[in-house]
């Protein structure tokens, strides 16, 4: 069993529509609900990988209840589930038939409470508790002020019961973490950026931060970059990892299925380079479908070999 929490989530809205202009009267061809929120995309492609995984995530209001019986009934999970006084977030994504352009609404974050915080985190140690747990996974940004500890807390938790953490977050969830590192940390290189306070990053800057994150105790460290190469240091090794040129059909959910790879590749004891090229390929494949973590395990097999991943000196 794989915990992945996401403190963020949503209810995301697939609007398909005809071509339009805004201020046009548009009325929709289909809609398609599916409980968004980067942790959860986590679970589905471990889920796709053969791998047991399981959402915790805040949940609130009526929106929040609709999203837990999604949860159950289409993507068959056992989610934990925290109540919150505020209602879940809604995101709608506006998609134009026939094309690959698509625009995304986002409601104001909920406001988490300290107390529903302190009883997330309850939750969590008591499933860390059980034997089953292999791995823990960390994903997305913090609502509030309540939550920006969250994950800093969650890795202590698991540290002490020798659980791996992969954590894929930035901004004030990413600034507060302290004392116990993850085993592996993920971040694209917009994030990478605000984390060193700069607009854009040079190579050179990424591979600095993963040596910092190493000296931290941070054992494989991932830094995306959209269709480009992924740089990576596990240990004392560094790498460039070149996934192959596609068409792209929908990109929202390849970090997410990159942190499954990683996960998947890391308990099955793969070197480092099988290991990023099977993270990669998962990415890869996500993109290649509409829905966020619909990997292929076939497809990802293939889209393996066809990575290149280049020792960096």
């Amino acid at each position: 069993m794989i915990v992945c929490v996401t403190l963020n989530s949503c209810l995301d809205k697939t609007l398909v529509v005809p071509e339009w202009q805004p201020g046009d009267l548009v009325r929709g061809k289909s809609v398609r609900e599916v409980v968004g929120g980067k942790g959860n995309n986590v679970a589905r492609a471990l889920k796709r990988l053969g791998r047991s995984a399981r959402p915790a995530t805040f949940l609130g209001g009526p929106v929040g209840r609709h999203c837990a019986e999604l949860l159950r009934r289409d993507d068959g999970f056992d989610a934990i589930a925290v109540p919150t006084q505020s209602e879940t977030r809604e995101i709608l994504t506006v998609l134009t038939e026939g094309t690959p352009n698509q625009t995304a609404f986002f409601d104001p974050d909920p406001a988490v409470t300290p107390r529903e915080a302190e009883q997330f985190a309850d939750e969590i140690e008591k499933a860390l508790a059980g034997r089953e747990v292999l791995a823990l996974t960390l994903s997305g940004s913090s609502p509030s002020p309540a939550t920006h500890g969250l994950f800093s807390d969650l890795i202590s938790l698991a540290r002490a019961r020798r659980i791996p953490v992969f954590l894929d977050t930035y901004g004030p969830a990413l600034d507060a973490i302290w004392g116990f590192w993850p085993m592996a940390l993920q971040l694209n290189r917009k994030e990478a950026a605000g984390r060193l306070r700069k607009t854009e990053v040079s190579d050179g800057d990424v591979l600095g931060l993963l040596a910092d994150w190493s000296r931290h105790g941070v054992t494989c460290g991932v830094v995306t970059d959209g269709p480009r190469a992924v740089l990576a240091q596990i240990r004392d090794k560094r790498y460039r990892v070149i996934p192959p040129s596609i068409k792209v059909v929908n990109p929202i959910g390849s970090g997410d299925s990159l942190l499954a790879g990683l996960v998947d590749g890391w308990l099955n004891q793969l070197d480092p380079e099988a290991m990023l090229r099977r993270a990669v390929a998962c990415a890869v494949s996500n993109a290649l479908v509409w829905d966020a973590g619909a990997v292929n395990p076939d497809e990802v097999d293939r889209l393996a070999d066809e990575i290149v991943v280049e020792p960096i000196g």
